[in-house]
């Protein structure tokens, strides 16, 4: 059984509550994930953009005008 302190007072957790936890937690590990790789994808697909443009022969400072990077 786990223990937690709620109300400032040490508390036992039932079984059905301490699955009820696990599982937030679980939920809350898979949408960090989540975020996590979505912020990677936004964060690669804005590099790949720049060097496209850079490929298309704009240079530097035109990309950042146009991209802000």
């Amino acid at each position: 059984m786990t223990k937690i302190y709620l109300n400032n007072e040490l508390v036992e957790l039932t079984s059905e509550q301490e699955a009820t936890r696990l599982a937030a937690v679980e939920a809350h590990k898979v949408a960090k994930k989540i975020q996590t790789d979505l912020a990677t994808a936004k964060a690669n697909k804005k590099a790949s953009g720049k060097q496209k443009l850079l490929d298309l022969g704009l240079s530097e400072e035109e990309v950042k005008a146009l991209i802000g990077v």
